[in-house]
């Protein structure tokens, strides 16, 4: 991570764009790393990062998690449509994906706390693991189109169960282009689902 300082926070992303060659100072991954006031003077320190850092950071944090767990492993990660995919590798695969992928999903959300508490963006990451995330994907799509086929005769609005926002987006994408057929998210946290609404 590359440092810069300036009098203000300001002057010193002004320093990292000028020696970085950024034109926009709003497209620069920072973070404030310390401010030091003096009596007749104040000097703020800027990290600049790279989604390169986030990604081996939150690697490194998913090994520790794994350890934490007494399980050994490893990923594969790639970024992809402004998404951070990680395909966790184990010897013990159902161990990390837990009942109905409850502990999958535990170690996404610490990893994603963990990214924002350490670089301070919102990043979406999204973890795998042996197939499991497209698997789920698929049930959800085939549930999804059922639904879709059930509210198109009945006119009767549908309530899935709550899901994960990855898993809203595929449901709203398997279903964009269905005639007739609105979706929509719901609720809040936990308890965030997808309604499928017949419209004239």
């Amino acid at each position: 991570m590359n440092k810069y300082e300036g009098r203000t926070e300001e002057e010193a992303v002004a320093k990292a764009c000028e020696d970085l060659q950024i034109a926009d100072p709003k497209s620069l991954n920072y973070q404030v790393i310390s401010v030091k006031k003096s009596l007749f003077s104040t000097t703020v320190t800027i990290g600049i990062y790279s989604i390169t850092d986030v990604i081996v950071f939150a690697d490194d944090y998913i090994r520790r998690c794994l350890k934490a767990l007494g399980l050994e492993g490893s990923t594969e990660a790639k970024y992809e449509d402004g998404v951070i995919k990680l395909n966790i590798v184990c010897n013990r695969n159902k161990n990390v994906i837990g009942r109905n992928g409850d502990t999958l999903r535990s170690i996404n959300e610490l990893t994603r706390s963990a990214c924002f508490n350490r670089f301070g963006g919102h990043y979406r990451i999204l973890l795998n693991c042996d197939g499991y995330k497209e698997n789920k994907y698929d049930k959800f799509v085939s549930m999804a189109r059922h639904y879709a086929a059930e509210v198109s005769k009945t006119h009767i609005t549908a309530v899935m169960d709550p899901m994960t926002s990855d898993e809203r987006r595929i449901v709203h994408q398997a279903l964009s282009n269905y005639p007739h057929i609105k979706t929509q998210s719901l609720g809040t946290g936990h308890k965030r689902h997808v309604t499928i609404q017949y419209v004239e």
